[in-house]
């Protein structure tokens, strides 16, 4: 138990600098594999494809199973003993990188402006709250070659002055010019490995050059109560915007 205590003292202290940590097999191989399954029951419903009409995402699943739900416990717990924080879940979604599948551009999750069904402009996530961790789970292996995530160093400013680092167009999108300045690094994972990251954390992903698919899990906790949860995804359903639909990043 001391070990872990100190390990995870030395998380928190991670996360504290850079905003981000890394923690090794969190999951057991056997449970990845009931993760699996599960979400490949579940995947017809709340899904979205690309232009190729490839699966990508699927959203709204962090009850629908046991195993899930066991699952978001677990990441809830393990939050509170790194960053000793009670947080609520935001938002969550699977990720399916198919073969050939395109990455993403560098950007803060959450930082854009959009439309609500009234017309009025809000500001992004922090329209619920203004404290955010993402986990990502890695279902599948992740690497350079199948277009892991590049993390870099916790941009620790207001939403005012992040979005200044932005297009500033409905997308959550960096700037070329200010992505330019920063140094990302690439965080292979094995399946049961979760990755902790802070919302003002630069991230991006390259396209998918192997010959799998790769699945992972993206939750984001809030210091918000449960009820943002379903209002983030009602806003998201009704909200005008056309740049960014998906209010995610």
């Amino acid at each position: 138990m001391h070990q872990k205590n100190n390990e995870y003292s030395k998380k928190n202290k991670m996360f504290k600098k850079i905003g981000y940590c890394k923690i090794n097999q969190v999951f057991n191989k056997d449970f990845i594999n009931k993760i699996k399954k599960d979400i490949n029951k579940i995947k017809k419903k709340g899904s979205y494809k690309d232009k190729f009409n490839k699966l990508r995402r699927i959203e709204k699943i962090y009850n629908k199973t046991n195993n899930l739900k066991k699952l978001n416990n677990t990441i809830k717990k393990l939050i509170f003993k790194i960053l000793k924080k009670n947080l609520e879940i935001f938002k969550d979604k699977c990720n399916l990188k198919p073969s050939g599948g395109a990455g993403f551009k560098a950007h803060y999750d959450g930082t854009f402006h959009f439309l609500d069904k009234n017309y009025k402009k809000k500001k992004g996530w922090y329209e619920y709250a203004n404290y955010f961790v993402n986990a990502l789970v890695a279902i599948d292996s992740c690497n350079a070659k199948n277009g892991t995530i590049e993390i870099a160093k916790i941009q620790d400013k207001n939403f005012k002055k992040l979005l200044l680092d932005t297009n500033q167009d409905g997308s959550p999108e960096l700037s070329k010019s200010f992505e330019k300045k920063l140094k990302f690094e690439k965080i292979n994972l094995r399946p049961g490995d979760v990755v902790f990251f802070s919302n003002k954390c630069p991230h991006r992903s390259k396209k998918n050059n192997s010959n799998k698919s790769r699945m992972i899990l993206y939750y984001t906790y809030s210091n918000s109560n449960i009820n943002s949860y379903k209002r983030y995804f009602k806003d998201k359903d009704e909200s005008l915007n056309k740049n960014s639909k998906s209010l995610s990043g």
